[in-house]
């Protein structure tokens, strides 16, 4: 199966208050971390919603506005016009996905989602038109919406991944980071 992976980066950053995308863990951006962990899973990558130097982008479908799913319809778009069979998405905010993200949600799917984060998850892009449809006939365009509409199955991980949203969640991995790296 080639897997596209897919980061949703789209947004506003509203309760972050700046650029969270650009903001910085460990010496590299939050959207660098997320690239990294999806390309040790997936074929290729793609970037959903903005430009980035180092990596092929697209703009959200059918236009910008609508959330991670304007990310998604247009991630599986891309990946299907290229030949691929199922999109890894993940948000540009999310620095410390696992390992083996794909094989997890493989065995549940796809479709299947992160439960309780369903912006991470293995998506068929067979589901291309069905998620552009979506998008423009129905009131609800939440995540939680999509996933009733397709039946994706919900992965409990081990360890949840964590959202960046606000400083004050950055600040405080930044702190963890900094203690799990510390000797004494």
């Amino acid at each position: 199966m080639r897997v596209l992976g897919a980061i949703l980066a789209g947004g506003q950053s509203r309760r972050f208050g700046s650029d969270k995308a650009e903001a910085l863990l460990d010496g590299r951006k939050l959207i660098d971390h997320v690239a990294a962990a999806l390309q040790r899973d997936c074929d290729a990558l793609v970037i959903c919603g903005r430009t980035h130097p180092s990596t092929p982008w697209v703009e959200d479908r059918p236009h910008a506005g609508l959330g991670p799913l304007g990310g998604l319809c247009a991630a599986l778009i891309y990946g299907r016009d290229a030949g691929f069979d199922a999109v890894l998405s993940a948000p540009c905010d999310v620095p410390d996905l696992p390992a083996d993200l794909r094989l997890l949600l493989s065995q549940s799917g796809p479709p299947a989602y992160v439960a309780d984060q369903p912006v991470i998850g293995l998506w068929p892009c067979a589901l291309a038109e069905k998620l552009h449809a979506h998008v423009e006939q129905s009131t609800d365009r939440s995540l939680r919406a999509w996933v009733r509409a397709t039946g994706a199955t919900p992965v409990e991980l081990a360890r949840r991944p964590r959202n960046i949203n606000t400083l004050d969640d950055l600040t405080a991995l930044r702190q963890e980071h900094a203690s799990s790296t510390d000797p004494a």
